[in-house]
């Protein structure tokens, strides 16, 4: 690159520097005075969130404390005072603004009366608001989502018979925050989802996912529906209840777009405008450098042509009497012509000594050879011969000046010839090394990867064993019940687990359960699930609170998205009464006299799914004699080479065709058996679980 072009290129990478420099200190005020802006925005919209909640609560509490003066409420129990309380809550509720309900629960929150109509109405207050407010007499005071598109603000106020709940449905008051903030207001639940807000379906249509847990203040771009882009100002934080347990997010949006492109606009012509100066200023030093480069270019041009032999090459007349920089290369340029005819002398001179090295190298070429094998040999002194002949020493009388110029001439290629053929000897001589090397590092690399795996395989082993582990290994030592169990992993590890344990001297806890995926994330999966059930289940007891208290216990860490289908029981050993919830689990048999009977499909939903969820129970009575049959999803979803799945069906036949004789321990190696069957050698797809239960009664 010539001079004048490394300067006028260090020149535009100072001004490129200087240019990013500035843009990025004003883009790092644009960003604290952004930071600065959306904290604002975020204190601003706290507080008006506080003040309409507070101003809503403190209406509910007073007209909670009201209704509580009316003699209906003194004494519950007393006759028709619920229906007193029915009517004082209907003539109240048209006396207030759409949107309110209100709920008269007993000390343990079961409704005595309610506004709401529905069939199947529940309280919009939780069991620990109603305790703590009856308990403590105390006003609990919180915010709620009482429907899959509703939040409620709830106030919560005990009586000497029970307490009084007041909900508010907190959608038509979203406007009157809309209003004081501009802008929509918003309402997200849990998985950052629109529920509730003043403009109902802008918020989804953005395809913005809100993080419900942590504050948000950014501008994003979204497209409208006219086909347009639009920069929206998008405001969220979170919402918690009394508990202070987050129950979804406040969102507010603006559209800036007008504002933000008006910035951009800005930005862009101060960019262009400095843009436009450093390019100004390129293009006159450059103008300079033309002309300041002049005498330097002919003393190259003089150097180019001395180099090229010719010696006739001169400078302008006054260059070499230049007190710059060019002065003095134009006086070492002179020097350098002066010294050309000595150099040519030297060179001579080293023509003919390399012609004798030329010899030498060949000579001991000749020798080398002998140590290949008798095509290789051949071939090399092939190319010597050739070489010898084309680089020949003139005969006699030729002058030692034209054998100079003669070699000089040829010299570079006479070497590089020289070095081919060395190359070719060393590649042939180095190629049966590099042959062996290959094999060696083939060896080592194929022994390594077969320890490597013998590791792995050692390792899958170990998890295994230590699954298995983990699983019951004997029956319980309960006379009532008999207990037989098999597990087949579709892998070395799998996410199927089942258990039966002793709650207590009368009460029998029988679970099983399919963890979502296969391998060993399954499996682990399937570990924690196992030892929370277990805890819950000794503690809390009741099958509908163990499994309610799981499903948030696994929604609380579950960054994978994983979910566990469960069916849980508890057998009350005396009198064979069966208490189970179902949580999106297949249906177990019920098999009596010869016959199987699937129970009632669950209505319940797999377990990590949704925070929240209350689990129905369901209950059934053992007869003496009758066996439950339970099972994963590896069993009815096993196929054949065809691709059929055995199905429902198929095990209803199967569990029917069971011989009377059969003992307990037997059936689940039956039931397997026929799974193996219809599979007809067909790869397992999915883990298998089966458990066999038979009650046998308080007498046996």
């Amino acid at each position: 690159m010539q001079l004048k072009k490394r300067i006028l290129f260090i020149l535009l990478l100072a001004m490129a520097a200087l240019v990013g420099a500035l843009s990025l200190m004003g883009w790092l005020g644009e960003q604290r005075w952004q930071q600065r802006y959306n904290d604002a925005l975020l204190q601003n919209q706290r507080i008006a969130w506080d003040k309409l909640q507070g101003e809503n609560l403190e209406r509910l509490e007073a007209l909670a404390h009201a209704l509580l003066k009316d003699p209906a409420f003194r004494d519950l129990e007393a006759p028709n005072s619920v229906q007193r309380v029915d009517a004082l809550l209907t003539q109240v509720l048209r006396e207030q603004p759409p949107g309110l309900r209100i709920d008269v629960l007993s000390p343990r929150g079961a409704l005595m009366a309610t506004t709401d109509a529905s069939l199947d109405p529940q309280p919009i207050a939780e069991i620990g608001w109603v305790q703590r407010a009856h308990a403590k007499a105390e006003t609990v005071q919180t915010l709620s989502q009482t429907a899959p598109r509703q939040y409620d603000w709830v106030t919560v106020v005990g009586f000497d018979s029970g307490a009084i709940a007041i909900g508010q449905d907190i959608g038509p008051h979203l406007q009157d925050l809309a209003s004081y903030l501009g802008g929509q207001i918003f309402v997200a639940n849990m998985r950052g989802a629109e529920t509730v807000g003043t403009a109902p379906g802008a918020l989804q249509a953005t395809g913005k996912i809100i993080p419900v847990r942590a504050k948000k203040a950014d501008v994003e771009w979204v497209d409208t529906a006219d086909q347009s882009t639009r920069a929206l100002q998008l405001i969220s934080q979170p919402l918690s209840n009394t508990d202070q347990r987050v129950v979804g997010a406040l969102v507010w949006t603006q559209d800036v777009t007008a504002s933000y492109r008006s910035d951009r606009l800005f930005n862009a012509i101060a960019l262009a405008a400095a843009l436009l100066f450093a390019v100004a200023l390129v293009l006159s030093i450059a103008i300079y450098m033309r002309h300041a480069m002049e005498p330097l270019k002919r003393s190259v041009n003089v150097l180019k042509a001395l180099a090229n032999g010719r010696t006739d090459a001169a400078l302008d007349d006054g260059d070499e009497e230049s007190e710059d920089e060019a002065g003095a290369i134009a006086r070492g340029v002179v020097a350098i012509r002066s010294e050309l005819l000595n150099l040519e002398t030297l060179r001579q001179e080293r023509a003919r000594t390399r012609i004798q090295q030329e010899r030498l190298i060949r000579d001991q070429l000749r020798t080398l050879a002998d140590s290949l094998d008798p095509a290789s040999r051949e071939e090399i002194l092939a190319s010597l011969g050739s070489h010898a002949e084309a680089t020949a020493v003139p005969a006699s009388g030729t002058s030692g000046t034209n054998v100079v110029a003669n070699a000089n001439a040829s010299a570079p290629n006479q070497l590089a010839e020289l070095a081919g053929i060395l190359g070719r000897m060393s590649g042939l001589v180095s190629t049966q090394q590099n042959r062996l090397l290959k094999l060696l590092r083939e060896l080592q690399a194929a022994m390594q990867t077969q320890a490597l795996l013998a590791s792995l395989q050692q390792e899958l082993e170990i998890a295994r064993q230590m699954q298995l582990s983990i699983l019951p290994r004997v029956a319980p030592s309960a006379r009532e019940v008999e207990i037989a169990s098999t597990m087949i992993p579709a892998k070395e590890v799998g996410g199927d687990f089942y258990d039966y344990f002793p709650i207590d001297d009368e009460h029998l806890a029988v679970v099983v359960a399919d963890v979502s995926g296969k391998g060993i994330p399954a499996a682990f999966f399937m570990a924690i699930s196992r030892t929370l059930l277990k805890s819950n289940a000794l503690h809390l007891r009741h099958p509908g609170k163990t499994i309610s208290a799981l499903n948030d216990q696994l929604c609380a860490e579950n960054d994978q998205m994983m979910f566990v289908t469960v069916f849980y029981g508890v057998l009350h050993l005396p009198t064979g009464k069966f208490t189970y919830v179902n949580a999106g689990h297949n249906p177990p048999l019920r098999l009596r006299d010869g016959k199987a009977q699937y129970f009632p499909s669950g209505v319940n939903m797999a377990l990590a799914v949704l925070e929240d969820q209350e689990y129905g129970e369901g209950e059934v009575q053992l007869e003496i004699g009758e066996t439950l049959l339970l099972y994963t999803d590896g069993v009815t979803e096993a196929t054949d080479a065809a691709g059929a799945l055995f199905g429902e069906p198929a095990l209803h036949a199967s569990t029917e065709a069971i011989s009377h004789d059969l003992g307990t321990a037997a059936i689940p190696q039956h039931i397997l058996q026929a799974v193996r069957d219809f599979e007809n050698g067909a790869a397992q797809a999915d883990d298998i679980t089966i458990v066999a239960l038979t009650y046998r009664g308080a007498a046996a």
